[in-house]
């Protein structure tokens, strides 16, 4: 697999002290994305063509109409409301001209089959898989040349659960035998201390609400809730590319 290194982001990212880099990063490449449907890029023949065909999942969507680009998003929804019309259209209008109940609820289940079919796929999140590959593939790719990075990896606060899953995968694409099980090591480790470590931080979280800890400090725990969910979760998770 020939993957372009992301060395500057990454070697930035691991110096970042973030609960999870890669989620860092992937926030940045989702609101890149969000931002490339919204440009100039849009007037372009080739870009309108693939987001006619494909559009975006739910939560990107929501993005781009958020985003209040009214001129930008009006374009683009208009030629994918006309390219929705042709598969939409001759449906609805044999269920208008039914004759029974039930010819009329298999032509509506073929509707709405059609409608979920036209949601599989998303640009965006394409978009973000490539640079989640780059991402991956670099920090095994460092971890296993530049012994550098690998302390400064061993000193971070590792990763989220979903992109340890997502190093776990890639790694066996940039790391020798030798090195592999070295990497899994240090993720297991990353991730069991840091895990703890969050948990504890939520935990006196927790504890400062009560009286007795009312004028004791919070020790940096004021956001430990949200960084345990995310911790958990991780964020701006690729959730429907485009199948290639």
């Amino acid at each position: 697999m020939k993957i372009q290194l992301e060395t500057i982001p990454v070697w930035d990212g691991v110096k970042s002290g973030d609960e999870c880099f890669i989620c860092s990063l992937m926030k940045e490449a989702e609101e890149d994305g969000v931002r490339y449907y919204l440009s100039s890029a849009i007037m372009t023949p080739e870009v309108r063509v693939t987001t006619n065909e494909n559009g975006f999942c739910f939560k990107h969507f929501s993005m781009l109409a958020e985003a209040n680009k009214a001129q930008s998003l009006g374009l683009v929804m208009d030629t994918y409301y006309q390219q929705n019309s042709g598969i939409f259209d001759p449906l609805l209008d044999r269920v208008s001209s039914s004759s029974s109940p039930r010819k009329a609820q298999k032509l509506f289940s073929s509707f709405f089959d059609s409608y979920h079919e036209r949601e599989n796929g998303c640009l965006i999140c394409s978009r973000m898989k490539d640079r989640l590959d780059r991402y991956t593939f670099t920090v095994a790719s460092l971890y296993g040349e530049d012994p550098e990075f690998r302390q400064a990896l061993e000193k971070s606060k590792g990763f989220c659960i979903h992109h340890s899953e997502a190093l776990f995968k890639m790694a066996p694409e940039a790391l020798s035998s030798e090195m592999l099980l070295s990497f899994y090591k240090t993720l297991a480790t990353l991730l069991k201390t840091n895990l703890e470590r969050v948990r504890q931080d939520d935990w006196w979280l927790t504890q400062k609400y009560k009286s007795e800890n009312r004028d004791k400090p919070w020790n940096g725990c004021e956001d430990a809730a949200k960084r345990a969910v995310y911790k958990f979760t991780g964020q701006a998770r690729v959730l429907d590319p485009v199948k290639k």
